[in-house]
């Protein structure tokens, strides 16, 4: 980080960051106080940052903010001011902060120069989230099969369609500093303008939720779509399947589970938080979940849950087909549905498997 290109506000937090570290489980105040921790970005990657919250449960207060840089230096000085910033507010209040204000406060915020995302308003919102036990933003995934673009960093088609959308990127060099693609010898470059081309004449090939724009919105301070743009955003694809158990499961004709897709819409995930949804929306969410989240990789080998009951924060489940009585259960239920229900729903809920005939 070349301090000449930057403000003085910015080289000022980057060479003397505030708030820089965690926060202690001994700092808090467990009777009124709540700590809550959250990541963004990817280490493996080069650029990952963990901010820490000690928020006072009552009214949402944020009593203090950390965060922990783990790749290049240059989101520091946007954490810095961002923690600096947010102690002494409520939560409602942190999360309006967006790049805009962050670039008009620090007189020019560096990651806005290299088309980079402000991953400490990615880690203020998930940390947010988890507070009010919100479910976080799921990022599609990008099937293994899809044909390479750029082979030296392995970068599909998709990736740089989404980048090229997501941070409103106008130019080869731009992909190359968000996705690498392009970035060793060079050849795809003719392919990376074909794909600018075509996003440019509204032609798009994936298809991107809205929560997805909002949370570039918020990353990327690009505006959100218009009508007339997401008109044109591709639907996504489904995925038909047809076996059905005597029990009245139904298990799929074919895997690799990538395959398996669910041919039942999703519901919009609630807007309110965990605690004041009502004992039917809690139900319909976690079933919503095991749905789309969990049932196609179970039944790709043959088995399947049904939700039983909710009792408090105990989720009550039945195992079904070479899922029942398989000595493997324990972990499914434990590492597999349990981890999946607390990083989705809610942290505090717990699996219980109820026998049945």
């Amino acid at each position: 980080m070349a301090a000449y290109n930057y403000s003085p506000k910015v080289v000022d937090h980057f060479l003397h960051p505030r708030h820089l570290g965690t926060i202690a489980d001994k700092e808090v105040d467990t009777a009124a106080e709540r700590l809550v921790s959250a990541d963004a970005g990817v280490v493996t990657r080069g650029d990952a940052l963990r901010i820490s919250l000690r928020v006072r449960i009552s009214d949402e207060t944020v009593v203090d903010a950390r965060f922990l840089n783990f790749g290049t230096g240059l989101p520091i000085a946007s954490a810095s001011y961002v923690c600096d910033t947010i102690i002494g507010k409520k939560l409602s209040e942190a999360t309006k902060l967006s790049v805009q204000d962050l670039d008009t406060a620090l007189d020019g915020l560096p990651e806005l120069k290299s088309n980079q995302p402000v991953l400490i308003l990615d880690a203020l919102n998930s940390a947010v989230n988890l507070f009010r036990g919100h479910a976080p933003v799921k990022v599609a995934k990008v099937e293994k099969a899809e044909p390479l673009i750029c082979y030296c960093f392995r970068v599909p088609e998709s990736v740089i369609e989404r980048a090229i959308r997501l941070r409103g990127l106008t130019t080869s060099e731009a992909i190359t500093a968000a996705t690498h693609a392009g970035g060793g010898c060079h050849t795809c470059y003719m392919d990376l303008e074909d794909i600018l081309a075509r996003c440019k004449r509204g032609e798009y090939k994936v298809h991107i939720p809205e929560d997805e724009y909002y949370a570039a919105h918020k990353l990327y301070g690009i505006p959100m779509p218009s009508a007339e743009e997401l008109a044109r955003n591709p639907k996504p694809e489904v995925v038909q399947t047809s076996k059905v158990a005597p029990d009245g499961f139904v298990y799929p004709d074919k895997s690799p589970v990538a395959e398996l897709v669910s041919t039942v819409a999703r519901k919009p995930r609630p807007h309110k938080a965990w605690n004041e949804l009502t004992r039917e929306e809690r139900l319909a969410w976690i079933e919503d979940v095991l749905e789309h989240d969990l049932r196609p990789a179970i039944r790709s080998d043959g088995g399947d849950v049904k939700l039983m009951d909710l009792k408090e924060n105990r989720v009550l489940v039945s195992l079904h087909g070479h899922c029942k009585n398989c000595h493997s259960s324990l972990s499914t239920l434990k590492l597999g549905i349990e981890k999946r229900l607390q990083e989705t729903v809610w942290p505090e809920l717990e699996i219980e498997e109820v026998i049945t005939p």
